[in-house]
């Protein structure tokens, strides 16, 4: 049997108030996912993101269940997590996961733990994070081939010259939640249709700690420093090899 979570204060401290919101992340994908919700520190001072499987080892839950795809293994995960760290009645932490990755039935455990959990969501993508990328850039899905996974990740690769490129999606995330919101039928059911996603409803809750200053001042100075930095990486590659 699951355990309740702990952490979670009803009556939040004085000491413990701070000024930030905290965003915990389970990633269930590779590394997409987690490099791109860890940018949105640099919108605002306001916004803190954890990633969970950053935060608790993985072997010691392996030793308990026997698959990653076990709804309890992501749940104690999860709960394992808010004893390290502690959470505050504001803080939210969400699920990030893919449909082609688990069974309904996996899937419907883990949403119904979210629903009775306060501050637990869950944000599902069909088949795969990567509609969510898509969306940052062309609202036509319905009209592309692609249906599985490992299609859209082929269609991702290719959408840059060179590949796929976190930085050349970060700044069009106003138009992917605008793109995925208005594709979106069914808003209050948890499960997303296919090609459809459920990423923005973390991403709006992300961004109403971002002004239009922020978002200004993140365009205009962050981005461009970011990109000379990638640059500049890139170039060295490309010396070490010569």
């Amino acid at each position: 049997m699951i355990r309740k979570k702990r952490g979670y204060q009803r009556e939040t401290p004085t000491e413990l108030l701070r000024d930030y919101r905290l965003f915990a992340i389970a990633c269930e994908g590779g590394k997409r996912e987690p490099h791109y919700f860890k940018l949105f520190e640099h919108f605002s001072e306001r916004i803190k993101v954890d990633i969970i499987e950053d935060k608790v080892h993985e072997q010691e839950l392996l030793q308990k269940y026997e698959t990653k795809s076990a709804p309890k293994w992501v749940l104690e995960r999860a709960i394992k997590y808010i004893e390290y760290e502690g959470l505050i009645d504001e803080d939210e932490l969400w699920f990030v996961m893919d449909v082609d990755r688990w069974e309904f039935a996996q899937l419907k455990e883990i949403i119904d733990y979210c629903q009775k959990s306060k501050n637990w969501n869950i944000a599902l993508s069909n088949p795969c994070f990567e509609i969510w990328l898509y969306l940052h850039k062309h609202n036509n899905i319905d009209a592309i081939e692609a249906s599985s996974c490992s299609d859209f990740k082929g269609v991702i690769g290719n959408l840059d010259k060179g590949g796929y490129n976190v930085l050349n999606f970060i700044h069009l995330v106003k138009d992917a939640v605008n793109n995925a919101k208005n594709l979106d039928e069914n808003p209050d059911s948890s499960f997303p249709e296919l090609k459809r996603t459920k990423v923005y409803q973390l991403l709006t809750s992300i961004l109403k700690f971002v002004t239009e200053n922020n978002f200004k001042n993140f365009m205009e100075i962050k981005y461009p420093e970011m990109l000379t930095q990638q640059l500049k990486i890139k170039d060295g590659k490309k010396g070490l090899k010569k």
